[in-house]
């Protein structure tokens, strides 16, 4: 039988049934770091918005992000443009430039911020087009918003045009781009400074809503150091100043994903959502279970507690948004999943384990000269935390690059704690199977979905299940292509019956999907396919 292209995918294809009748709203919802275990785990059964969505919506069980890179820009890039990072140009949260110095991933010289202090930023890197994008160009009357912790999330959901694209950035309250506008909206500027003079006047102490079922408090060694996990936590109190530590504080809390959904609400009620003559799309990215999950890990009482606060405040705010535009529709999904960190998994009797990777490619450059000779190592890790060929290191009389290559390669695969490796050349050509389920992928193709000539490394690595990356300031960490850190929640709710789904789909189905469901064609091709969601009856 004939395949599909990757790059000619019609929408066309799953149109044999009828669309439901379009809403006036579509929310799309990205909680970062909320892998499909958790999700099953902690929030299915809850009673708010979590748990509403899983009983009463269409449920993929087994969503995989296909690229290897779980990280927020290569995961965020996906879920509204129905490309893998390949084609999205993410390839990882930042990259070298040809001198080595980091590229943010959403930096953009014309996206002075709004005041605010920061690296200018915007879409100037995301070569695909969004489903708001398409939404905007086909139906009259349509609007696009995107509304985030992280300026990466907002970004990469709303793509290069969109009505109005916001995100925290501390002291500032929420903030934007000039990238999308010069001033921000009446409605933002008046939920800052309430936020702001809240968050000043006011003590805030991290309890747990309910102490019922909670992992007890427990210590670990991590990093030299000894950390004790529990609540409840001090994040400020009256008179203490709101700087950096604090802000980075605050964004390890609940509250910080309760400030988002404030101003989604006040979004909301400011653009009048689902009351225009077309269809308004929000793509809202939650942000304070990846800040939880690095700094306390995923398995303790800190996470629980964040799903349970987390479902609370997703559910009031669903409930204000059905009272506003009846028979609005909401997708549920995630960035990238994560591990917990090492030392709990070890104290479980689970073999994880931290690796160094500075320490792990000194190693790897001192074999590879032995091997090759040369006096100075041949790669430097990058900010992507791939392997990047140093040019001054391919000096007259030293190996060809395809040798060079050829023995990184070698050099790489012969160590105990990689799965695979695969070199930037031989990526860029190979070409996946597209008709291949994301379960089955294998670790090189996973990697090629995550290639970006030009941005991606000379050398990619996939270490070992459960070894992880460390990341000083971090206690947990994600980016792996393994499925705890690619598998994912999604699931469809609105129009469509309750049911659950197995077998394996992709979060480049989720545009695709809306799209049909929508009457909208994309803009380019895409990656991704149209699921079948179950017609009520």
């Amino acid at each position: 039988m004939r395949k599909a292209s990757w790059l000619a995918i019609p929408l066309a294809m799953a149109l044999a049934a009828a669309p439901p009748a379009r809403p006036k709203l579509v929310v799309v919802v990205s909680v970062d770091q909320l892998s499909a275990e958790l999700m099953s785990r902690w929030a299915k059964d809850l009673p708010g918005g979590l748990g509403r969505l899983w009983r009463d919506g269409a449920v993929f069980q087994d969503a995989y992000h296909d690229h290897a890179a779980t990280e927020t820009g290569p995961g965020h890039s996906v879920l509204l443009t129905g490309r893998h990072p390949w084609h999205t140009g993410i390839p990882a949260n930042d990259w070298p430039d040809a001198q080595g110095h980091a590229v943010y991933c959403v930096a953009d010289p014309a996206g002075k911020l709004i005041g605010a202090a920061g690296t200018p930023v915007g879409p100037a890197n995301l070569t695909a087009s969004t489903l708001g994008e398409w939404l905007t160009g086909q139906i009259p009357g349509s609007r696009s918003f995107a509304l985030a912790g992280k300026d990466r999330a907002a970004i990469l959901m709303a793509g290069h045009r969109a009505q109005g694209v916001y995100w925290f950035a501390g002291a500032a309250g929420f903030t934007g781009s000039e990238a999308y506008a010069a001033t921000l909206p009446a409605w933002l500027q008046t939920y800052n400074h309430g936020l702001l003079a809240r968050i000043s006047d006011e003590s805030l102490f991290w309890n747990a809503l309910d102490p019922v079922g909670l992992p007890p408090a427990a210590s670990y060694s991590v990093h030299g150091q000894t950390l004790v996990m529990g609540l409840p936590r001090a994040v400020h109190g009256i008179g203490m100043p709101l700087d950096g530590a604090f802000w980075t504080r605050f964004k390890g809390t609940p509250f910080f994903d309760e400030a988002t959904l404030g101003a989604a609400e006040a979004l909301a009620e400011g653009e009048h959502l689902g009351r225009g003559p077309g269809v308004d799309l929000l793509a809202l990215g939650l942000s304070a279970t990846d800040y939880i999950g690095h700094r306390y890990g995923n398995g303790g009482p800190e996470m629980l507690d964040n799903l349970r606060r987390l479902d609370r405040a997703l559910g009031t705010f669903l409930d204000h948004l059905q009272a506003r535009a009846p028979g609005f529709w909401v997708v549920l999904t995630a960035d990238h999943g994560c591990a917990d960190f090492p030392e709990r998994l070890q104290a479980q009797g689970i073999p994880a384990r931290r690796v160094f990777l500075r320490a792990w490619a000194d190693a790897f450059n001192q074999a590879l000269t032995q091997r090759l000779g040369g006096t100075r190592p041949y790669f430097r890790v990058g900010p992507d935390h791939q392997l990047h060929l140093d040019p001054a290191a391919l000096q007259a009389g030293g190996p060809a690059r395809a040798e060079l290559l050829a023995a990184a390669v070698a050099v790489a695969k012969a160590s105990p704690d990689i799965a695979e490796a695969c070199s930037g050349d031989d990526l860029a050509a190979f070409t996946p199977d597209p008709d291949q389920a994301p379960d089955q992928r294998s670790l090189r193709a996973r990697l090629r979905l995550s290639f970006v000539p030009g941005r991606s490394g000379d050398l990619l690595l996939a270490f070992q299940p459960l070894c992880v990356l460390d990341d000083p300031g971090e206690v947990a960490s994600h980016g792996s292509p393994h499925d705890y850190d690619r598998r994912v929640p999604l699931i469809f709710w609105g129009p469509w019956r309750a049911e659950r789904r197995t077998g394996p789909v992709r979060t480049v189905d989720l545009a695709p999907t809306l799209a049909r469901e929508l009457g909208l064609a994309s803009a380019n091709p895409v990656d991704g396919r149209p699921l079948d969601l179950p017609r009520r009856p």
